[in-house]
């Protein structure tokens, strides 16, 4: 498997996890072994874009295929008697992450070794994603949402909120485990969003500006900011971060699961398949993939 190859698949399965609420993106980028590069570029992108564009185009790429190409395939499945199975299939990708997280996490240089700093990180790690899981059903929050979709008006207060939405939302989409779509749903501004995203082929266009415009702004500083951030912890503390990350990711399996009502044959060999895929990616990558 070329690096060209390698990088737009994780692509496509990167955007795939982010049109799924309850599905982390990030926790995808960990899995393929890209999330220590993805937060390099957005760290620093006037410098790292030019360095890495290579990368960057084709990772890109397979991003946009996933979320325009099988994005749709995935909704389909979704809304089909397949919906169980498909969330079980993303369960297995998730299992699959585990072993490099843990390694990373508590197993550096090749030792295993839990310190107090350690296991409080992966504890705390998971108690953020606890109210997530009792949260309730996401699926019905998002159709929810749908059917009482309504633009605010484009004031100075709500221009400044959504500036700060778009910081959260950006925040919580890089950092693994967490779904930035389901995080959207739980402030309650996802209805605003949804609805100035249709309203921009309507009369409502100028007003749909006003509030996606400072959206967009948020999600750029949060981008910048959080990578920043994230990037000093993992230079600086990289135990303690992987720690927290694993914890994350242990607990995102609980926000996925809840949205599996049966099991069956086909889903137990959906679950099997997400920890192969990991798995040959894992195995097969080109020396330097993960670098």
């Amino acid at each position: 498997m070329t690096q060209s190859l390698f990088f737009v698949l994780a692509g496509v399965l990167f955007g795939l996890a982010n049109v799924i609420p309850g599905v982390s993106g990030g926790t995808m980028a960990v899995g393929f072994g890209v999330y220590e590069r993805l937060i390099g570029i957005l760290s620093d992108p006037l410098h790292n874009i030019k360095k890495e564009w290579k990368f960057l185009v084709t990772f890109v790429i397979g991003t946009a295929v996933g979320i325009l190409s099988f994005g749709k395939l995935m909704n389909l499945l979704l809304e089909s008697k397949y919906r169980s199975e498909t969330f079980l299939f993303f369960i297995g990708v998730i299992l699959g992450s585990l072993p490099m997280l843990f390694k990373s996490a508590f197993m550096p240089g090749g030792k295993a070794r839990v310190t107090i700093g350690t296991a409080i990180a992966f504890l705390a790690g998971f108690a953020i994603m606890v109210p997530m899981i009792l949260a309730g059903n996401n699926e019905a929050a998002k159709q929810a949402a749908k059917e009482s979709a309504e633009m605010a008006g484009a004031n100075a207060g709500q221009i400044l909120m959504m500036l700060i939405y778009g910081i959260i939302a950006s925040s919580t989409m890089i950092i693994p485990g967490i779904s930035g779509s389901f995080v959207m749903l739980l402030l309650g501004v996802y209805p605003t969003i949804i609805a100035a995203v249709a309203a921009l082929t309507g009369p409502q266009l100028g007003q749909a500006i006003l509030l996606l415009l400072p959206f967009g702004v948020g999600v750029v500083i949060g981008l910048v900011f959080c990578s920043k951030l994230i990037k000093f912890l993992l230079k600086k503390y990289a135990a303690i971060t992987y720690a927290a990350i694993f914890g994350f990711v242990v607990g995102s399996i609980g926000c996925v699961a809840r949205e599996v009502t049966s099991v069956t044959v086909i889903g137990i060999i959906a679950l099997v398949g997400g920890i192969v895929v990991l798995w040959a990616f894992d195995h097969f990558s080109p020396e330097g993939a993960k670098e």
